[in-house]
């Protein structure tokens, strides 16, 4: 009796095909492991992100919800002394436009992935306890794509607030005092106490502007305008 025959396709793998699955597996199963720093990276600078947005939108409610002595809205000082809270003279000014953010104010969380605490500066205009801002209020702050500004992200800002990622160089840390400065002209931009910032995708330390992991946020002035008018505090 002559056996029956059965097409290719249902006799099952050959050898070649088998060590191609085989193959296939591994470098599946290899990228799955490989990586898991750069998944914990990855992971870290997304939650970071996600908590900064956050951040950007306490203090559009902080602004919504505090009113100065001329009846207008304003947005809160830096932290100073590293206790949480914002920072004022007794007659109301900030006593630094610049430092860590007020996490205690705000009521979130204090620090980035990597552990520091988050830089803020804000512009004078817009943090004034006697004298809010208004519609014609004007920031004085920049995002730029680098140390020199040639080319800028954002300008006229009220605020920005920055996480020193995770090499966290120059980064107030969780103790109180401040990390060691970084290397390259972007970073340092991001903690020299002026009114320009540097926000890009991460560099290595041979990028022209030298190694670069911040990550940048701020709030358009634009879209806290229309926050304070749908809250009724402007104009």
């Amino acid at each position: 009796m002559t056996p029956p025959k059965f097409p290719r396709a249902a006799r099952g793998f050959t050898l070649t095909e088998l060590v191609i699955v085989m193959v296939i597996a591994a470098l599946l199963i290899g990228s799955l492991i490989l990586p898991l720093g750069a998944q914990q990276d990855l992971r870290s600078y997304r939650d970071t992100q996600q908590e900064m947005a956050g951040i950007v939108d306490a203090l559009t409610g902080f602004a919504a919800s505090h009113l100065a002595v001329d009846g207008k809205p304003y947005l809160p000082c830096p932290d100073t002394d590293n206790d949480g809270n914002e920072d004022r003279s007794s007659s109301g000014d900030c006593l630094s436009q610049e430092g860590r953010l007020p996490w205690n104010t705000l009521g979130i969380g204090r620090e980035d992935a990597w552990g520091n605490r988050y830089r803020y500066r804000v512009t004078k205009a817009y943090a004034g306890k006697t004298a809010g801002f208004s519609l014609a209020t004007a920031g004085t702050l920049r995002v730029c794509e680098n140390s020199a500004c040639s080319r800028y992200v954002a300008d006229t800002l009220p605020a920005v607030v920055v996480s020193h990622g995770k090499n966290g160089a120059g980064a107030y840390n969780a103790g109180g005092s401040t990390n060691a400065p970084p290397a390259g002209d972007d970073e340092k931009a991001n903690q020299d106490a002026n009114n320009d910032f540097v926000s890009h995708a991460p560099t290595q330390g041979d990028a022209p502007g030298g190694e670069f992991d911040d990550l940048v946020a701020w709030i358009s002035p634009n879209i806290l305008a229309s926050r304070m008018l749908g809250a009724g505090r402007l104009p």
